[in-house]
Parts: structure tokens; C-alpha cells; sequence
């Protein structure tokens, strides 16, 4: 069996502190393969579950939870489009890669996955280390280990 080319390679950030180092990786990556690159944040739809039942109780809440999701997807843009930015100002080839980038809403392991088979991703690049230190995560079930376990494509992870 010949290995597959890469061709398609999701990168997915959590804007934690150690994504714009998965993003410049991915960039690197892409571009010397000459890969498409999406660059995928999912925003964490349990945030507003609560808040979705509570104005589900209370009319004159009613919207409130859509309101706030829809804000959090648009300053998740926001920070995305910053982040592109300052790894162009760091001289990363970015403007060479055919890359584009997306804000989804749902339960990050599965939104990755589903996101990824959409786009057909020959590679997953992700953070070995986001929110909580990926060998602490493995023991508790984190999005990282969810992702590799279920991935129908390579996956790597950043540290």
C-alpha cells in the first residue's frame, strides 16, 4: 500500500494560548505540500444550553440564547481573522496557500469530525494541548483524544 498524498488538511483552534503556534504549523505544512488548508474553530454549543433553557422558561428572555450565539460566532470570526493577520505580519506563507477559514457551532469532537469528512481532509492538525494538558485530557475524554480515536483521516497533533 503507497501512502495517500495530503492534499486537504483541517486545522482546528480553540484560541487558546498555544493556537496561533497549531495555526503556524499548519500553515508551514500546507504550503509545502501545497495542500488546501480550512482552518476550523468550533464554538462550544453546552455554553448555551443552559442559557437556551432558562429563556425557554422566561418570554421575555425568548432569542436571548440565539442572540449570544450568534455574537460569540461573530467575535470567534473576529479573532480568526486577527490571527490570519498577524501570522502574515510574521512573514508565514499564508498568502501562498489556498486556505479559508470557519466558525462552527456544536460539540467540538463531533463538529471536527463532521467538518472534516465534509471537506474530505486528508490530515487533521490540532493541539496536542488547548484548555487542559492533553495527557490529563486523555484520562477525562477530551476533544483531542475523541477526535484521534474517531478520525477516518491522519491526524497530528502540535505541542
Amino acid at each position: 500500500m503507497s501512502p495517500q498524498a495530503i492534499k486537504k488538511v483541517l486545522c482546528s483552534i480553540d484560541f487558546s494560548d498555544f493556537s496561533p503556534e497549531v495555526l503556524a504549523q499548519a500553515v508551514i505544512f500546507a504550503h509545502k505540500y501545497g495542500a488546501e488548508l480550512l482552518v476550523l474553530n468550533v464554538v462550544n454549543e453546552k455554553t448555551y444550553e443552559e442559557l437556551e433553557r432558562v429563556s425557554g422558561r422566561l418570554a421575555m428572555l425568548n432569542g436571548v440564547a440565539d442572540k449570544a450565539i450568534e455574537a460569540m460566532e461573530e467575535h470567534r470570526a473576529d479573532m480568526m481573522r486577527e490571527l490570519l493577520g498577524e501570522l502574515k505580519q510574521q512573514g508565514l506563507p499564508l498568502a501562498e496557500v489556498n486556505h479559508s477559514s470557519r466558525i462552527a457551532v456544536g460539540h467540538p469532537y463531533e463538529r471536527i469530525l463532521e467538518i472534516a469528512d465534509e471537506f474530505a481532509a486528508d490530515l487533521i492538525i490540532m493541539g496536542a494541548k488547548g484548555h487542559t494538558s492533553f495527557t490529563k485530557a486523555l484520562r477525562f475524554g477530551s476533544t483531542a483524544e475523541k477526535v484521534f480515536r474517531r478520525a477516518g483521516c491522519k491526524v497530528m497533533f502540535i505541542r
